[in-house]
């Protein structure tokens, strides 16, 4: 048991079993025909709607699709003691979601065969759920958050839609009261003070609808005030500053995401709440967007699935009504299901249809480029890169963080600083995410190991506990994007940094640097074939895998495992296929180039001696000196830019490009014919001189920080000035004719 663990908490009579008298009391009800018609008077659900989804679904595919899964309901066997769901699988079962589809089947055709069905599947489990037993120690299959929760959310719907269907039997409308009943007070008792992690945010968020759905009751105020201040509690403790999840997985993040969405709705509508105002809320929404590769989907980094974030957005536009977030769903949801993902909503108070309300609502303008998020996400600790915002940009995510506790089991990895690159609108390097049952025997040994990840491994060494990355460097530059984190998970200290040279053909540059001999892994979602110098995937779009001295990096196949990669229409089993390269302690380079197709022209890499060791690209006129703290591009040998993340000092052929004080930070200098155009931070009050030129002794006409002109201090072809304090500043150098 984890230090935010409570003991097991068993449902005492006044939950489990509640007469009919007591019951009716609740409801001030004298008989429950009485209560029957209350519930069936409920015109309107307080956070999904499912009679509006039914008027617009009735006679589309997705109605369509509900009406075809219900069938196969109607004569399904159904055993709620069955071990052969499986240890977590059992569980899950009795969440009965699974039996959803008959209701909405109902509220599309009105055949009483759904709720009769419904009804059987109910008093079924009514009958079993002191019998059934599971085999997480200490865990009840019936009485735990998320089962009560889930069921819940079913019985919701089913009253909300069948209550007043004479189908349904007494019997099954007395069951279903009941366990919304019981169900909120073993949830506001259950959840008394705050504990971290997504069952509680989800259980929490029931409570809010179970009180929202039945105002009436004379707990449904306690249960308000309960649910309120655990899920305010939860924003402030359990979301990051940056907008993510406490325990860093987006499938878990949208999970909770989605909890406090339809609380919010819940809220807004029935309770008085204004938990959409919470700016934690909107910076869960903001995270999700940063995370966003740009096909529409999040990384499945940790124990996640893979996650698409246009519905989460499109409800977070309704809620909030923020352009980005309109203009998001409009990039990654088709018009259709825009169209049904509202239809589940009920219009907020004083406002109209919320279809209407989305197309009327401003959205980007329609040429500009959405803003996409580039560097590190700072308390969650993920480094985004992008190479620009179309949909064949060159996309990279790296998991820096720390392994995160659960109630039952961490929902963390056994990695860290792994990658997962994207370009041309695929996934080039990717991660085994979580399986789709806890109870495949590859959880352990495939899931969550490091063999798993884009990461390195060091033979006969297992990664500690405490392996939480300090990131030194995460900059988003014109020329490039950086980032520089190392960890001591391992007995030898292990520094990772991933260069991401931007402009029309993107690329990384991967150095590892640790003092033993070790392991890169590299997982892709197509075999690897051999190529001169290194390897690539088998089709396209693809790969190119480039280490800086092959003759020092031997490959090895790793093999494959499972994973779930993006696919048309969403999410699909695939396989992970392994590349390692293993490397002598020290430092290794190893490039990466995106390839639209197989025969594309491959570039020439090759190392250049020096202190630290660097990479040199080649492509055709231009070429990219890549080394350990800096980069200078040339064209024709000119250099057009040159980077810093760590040099104080850059030269080339012989000429000064850069020299700074010990507070440079990062520098990003691009030349032109006018003159150059500088990026710099730096850590505090900084001298920096800067060529004017990359050839010649060309003299400044003038000298601008931040638009300010400054009297230029030029002498051979260089410009000397001093950046006040410390921050990020713009400097712009114009050549004399």
């Amino acid at each position: 048991m984890t230090a935010v663990e409570k003991p097991p908490h068993v449902a005492p009579v006044r939950m489990l079993h509640i007469p009919d008298a007591d019951l009716l009391a609740e409801f001030d009800a004298p008989d429950l025909r009485t209560l029957r018609a209350r519930l069936a008077a409920r015109n309107v659900s307080p956070a999904a709607d499912t009679l509006r989804w039914a008027g617009w679904a009735a006679g589309r595919p997705a109605g369509d699709k509900v009406i075809a899964e219900a069938r196969r309901l109607l004569n399904a066997p159904v055993d709620f003691l069955d071990p052969a769901h499986g240890r977590s699988g059992l569980y899950g079962f009795h969440y009965l979601h699974w039996a959803q589809p008959l209701t909405r089947a109902a509220a599309l055709t009105g055949d009483d065969r759904y709720p009769v069905r419904f009804a059987e599947i109910t008093l079924d489990w009514y009958a079993s759920r002191e019998k059934v037993r599971g085999e997480w120690p200490g865990l009840d299959v019936v009485w735990y958050t998320l089962g009560v929760a889930g069921r819940c959310q079913v019985f919701i719907e089913a009253l909300h839609v069948l209550g007043g269907n004479p189908a349904l039997p007494d019997e099954a409308v007395a069951a279903m009261a009941r366990t919304l009943l019981g169900g909120a007070r073993w949830l506001a008792e259950e959840h008394d003070a705050f504990r971290h992690g997504n069952w509680q945010l989800a259980g929490c968020s029931v409570l809010a609808q179970i009180a929202a759905f039945l105002p009436e009751l004379p707990e449904s105020p306690l249960w308000s005030e309960i649910a309120i201040a655990r899920l305010r509690e939860h924003l402030e403790l359990d979301v990051y500053a940056d907008g993510g999840h406490y325990e860093r997985a987006p499938s878990y993040h949208t999970m909770c995401l989605g909890a406090l969405q339809l609380a919010a709705v819940a809220g807004e509508c029935a309770l008085g709440w204004d938990l959409a105002d919470h700016p934690r809320l909107a910076a869960m929404h903001d995270w999700l967007l940063a995370m966003t590769a740009p096909p529409g989907w999040v990384p499945p980094f940790n124990d996640s699935h893979l996650v698409a974030s246009g519905e989460h957005l499109l409800r977070g536009h309704h809620l909030l009504g923020r352009p980005e977030y309109k203009a998001a769903a409009l990039r990654w949801v088709a018009p259709e299901r825009i169209a049904e993902v509202l239809s589940w909503l009920p219009p907020r108070p004083g406002r109209g249809d919320p279809l209407a309300e989305f197309e009327a609502a401003p959205s980007m303008p329609p040429n500009a480029e959405p803003a996409a998020h580039r560097g590190l996400l700072p308390h969650s600790k993920f480094v985004v890169q992008r190479s620009g915002s179309s949909e064949d940009a060159a996309y990279a995510a790296v998991n820096c963080g720390p392994l995160i506790e659960h109630e039952l089991e961490s929902h963390s990895h056994r990695t860290v600083l792994d990658l997962v690159l994207a370009a041309n609108g695929e996934p080039l390097l990717w991660e085994a995410g979580g399986p789709d049952s806890y109870d495949d025997p590859g959880y352990y040994d495939w899931y969550r190991a490091p063999l798993a990840h884009s990461g390195v491994l060091l033979p006969g060494h297992e990664l500690a506990d405490e392996h939480d990355a300090d990131v030194l460097v995460a900059a988003a530059l014109p020329t490039a994007d950086i980032l520089v984190a190392e960890h001591h998970g391992y007995p030898a200290r292990h520094r990772r940094t991933l260069v991401l040279v931007r402009g029309e053909r993107p690329y990384w540059v991967l150095t590892d640097a640790v003092t033993e001999p070790f392991r890169v892994l590299l997982h892709g979602i197509r075999p690897w074939v051999p190529v001169p110098g290194g390897h690539r995937s088998d089709g396209g779009p693809g790969l190119l895998v480039l280490p800086g001295q092959p003759e020092r990096a031997r490959a090895v196949d790793l093999g494959t495992g499972r994973t779930t990669t993006p696919g048309p229409g969403g999410a699909r089993t695939g396989q992970l296929y392994g590349l390692g390269l293993d490397c002598p302690a020290g430092a290794a380079s190893t490039v990466l180039v995106p390839l639209r197709t197989p025969t594309e022209p491959l570039p020439d890499v090759s190392e250049v001696d020096g202190p630290g060791g660097a990479v040199l690209v080649r492509r055709g006129r231009f070429a990219d000196l890549v080394g350990p703290n800096h980069l200078v591009r040339t064209t024709d040998g000119n250099p057009v830019a040159a980077v810093s993340w760590g040099a104080c000092d850059i030269q080339h052929a012989g000429r000064a490009l850069l020299g700074a004080g010990r507070g440079l930070r990062t520098a990003d200098i691009r030349w032109s014919a006018d003159g150059a155009d500088a990026e710099v931070e730096c850590t505090a009050r900084t001298a920096l001189r800067l060529a004017v030129a990359p050839q010649g002794n060309r003299r400044a006409a003038a000298v601008l920080v931040n638009d300010v002109r400054l009297e230029p201090r030029c002498a051979d072809g260089v410009v000397s000035l001093v950046l006040p304090a410390a921050g990020r500043w713009r400097v712009r150098i114009e050549r004399s004719v």
